[in-house]
């Protein structure tokens, strides 16, 4: 998996980076910024996720743990601990 390809590491236009990143064994390109353009020239820059590079992402799939539902009261509890604690414990644990 890439970097966020919009950060310009990489010279060139951002198809080129993106077919670079590729070329260079990512799987997957990232692009976190920019506009809906550089998104659909960095789709049309890379090929559909296939053959190995598909079972990687299907196995990395299959490794997620499913999240549990946030218990909010204590989460309300902990936020209002923080809030009311003097400053220098708030900056030490943030």
């Amino acid at each position: 998996m890439s970097d966020d390809i919009s950060m310009g590491a990489l010279s060139g236009s951002i198809a080129e980076r993106s077919r670079a990143a590729i070329t260079a064994g990512c799987d997957v390109i990232l692009h976190c910024n920019g506009g809906l353009d550089e998104m659909r020239d960095v789709a049309d820059a890379v090929p559909v996720l296939t053959g190995q590079a598909a079972a990687r992402a299907e196995a990395a799939l299959a490794r997620r743990v499913a999240s549990r539902a946030p218990d909010l009261a204590a989460l309300r509890a902990e936020f209002g601990a923080l809030m009311t604690a003097p400053a220098s414990v708030r900056r030490a644990t943030s």
